[in-house]
Formats: C-alpha cells, sequence, structure tokens
C-alpha cells in the first residue's frame, strides 16, 4: 500500500474517532440538560398541586430551593409520597397518577390534604391528548376545578356534574379524555388512600 494511501486511511479513522467522541458527548450532554429541565418541570407541577405559588419567570435553582423548602420526599412500599409543608406545617401528601388517555397514557400529580378529605390540587405531567380537545386538560380552569374539593365518603370520590355528587366539570367535545382523568384521579385516589388508612 502506497504512504499517501495510508496516510488518508488514518487520517480518515482519527477524524472519524473525533466526530464520533464529540457527538458522544453532545448526546450526554444533551441527556443531562433534558433530564434537569424535566425535573424542574416536575418540581413545578408537584408546588403547583400544593398551591405553594412561584414566579415561570425563576431561574432553576431558585425553583430547586423552593421545591425542597416546602417539600419532602418519602416511600409508602412501593408508593412515592410527597408531603407538602408552608412554615413547617404539614399541609397533605401528593402522589403521582397515570393512567391511559384517549392517545396514550395521562401523568400526573394529586395533592390531598393532610385530613384526607379534600384533594388540594392536580397537575398533569405528560399526556398526549389532542389539542383544543382533551389536550384542555392542561388549562387552568380546568385543573382550579380541583382546588380544595371535598372528597366524596366513598369511591368514587369525585365525580363530574351534573351528577348529585358531582364537584367537577367534564370538557366539552373531549368526553373520553375527560372520562379517562376522572377515571386516572379516582384510582390514584383508591390507591393511596388504602395506603395511608392501611398504615394507621
Amino acid at each position: 500500500m502506497k504512504k499517501g494511501s495510508l496516510y488518508s486511511i488514518l487520517f480518515m479513522m482519527v477524524i472519524t474517532a473525533v466526530f464520533t467522541f464529540a457527538l458522544s458527548a453532545l448526546h450526554q450532554n444533551t441527556i443531562v440538560a433534558v433530564q434537569g429541565n424535566q425535573l424542574i418541570k416536575n418540581q413545578k407541577k408537584i408546588l403547583y398541586a400544593f398551591n405553594i405559588p412561584f414566579d415561570d419567570t425563576m431561574k432553576t435553582e431558585e425553583i430547586n430551593t423552593l421545591y425542597n423548602t416546602h417539600i419532602k420526599e418519602s416511600k409508602r412500599g412501593d408508593l412515592l409520597i410527597y408531603e407538602g409543608y408552608i412554615d413547617d406545617q404539614l399541609q397533605g401528601y401528593a402522589t403521582e397518577m397515570e393512567g391511559p388517555g384517549l392517545w396514550g397514557n395521562i401523568h400526573g400529580v394529586i395533592a390531598i390534604n393532610k385530613d384526607l378529605d379534600a384533594i388540594l390540587g392536580v397537575d398533569f405531567l405528560t399526556h398526549s391528548e389532542t389539542p383544543g380537545l382533551g389536550g384542555r386538560i392542561d388549562e387552568q380552569w380546568f385543573k382550579e376545578q380541583f382546588r380544595n374539593i371535598p372528597l366524596n365518603t366513598t369511591s368514587p370520590y369525585v365525580l363530574y356534574r351534573p351528577s348529585p355528587d358531582g364537584t367537577v366539570d367534564a370538557i366539552a367535545g373531549a368526553t373520553l379524555t375527560s372520562k379517562a382523568v376522572l377515571d386516572i384521579v379516582n384510582d390514584s385516589l383508591n390507591q393511596f388512600l388504602d395506603t395511608e388508612r392501611g398504615g394507621k
């Protein structure tokens, strides 16, 4: 093999190795950044469920500090529980909720007061519902309906109007998504309340 050809091959191998390493490093850095952004997004959702105010313009470090000041994480068996505190006083508990929606899983968080008889708030972490229809579960008016509503004494704990015990409204034109959200909320409440009451 001629020297020129050998040098060309070696040069291409070196260039390929350099670019492969650079792309790998970029990929790893991107993963870390995405995971960090998702963590902060989830922290905001949990703070919202507890009705702990924050500003969307707050920096990542500020959100993280606020979260760590007000939220403590614990486990009940396999269930991850978020305890919410204001002025060092326990306000309640939150747990993640998940179940099938119309186009994919709906993943959210629900907070319950310390007496286990009212919802403090809900928020949604991820979903694939149709924008303008089922995607309206992200809208303030829908989420705020769940703020501080008393639970029915037996399951189902939350019902839509016009049921006599209904406390929230479904989304017009998004019947399947609305039903999915209600099922997810009640299933999560069943699991959490069974865990809490069973441990007392």
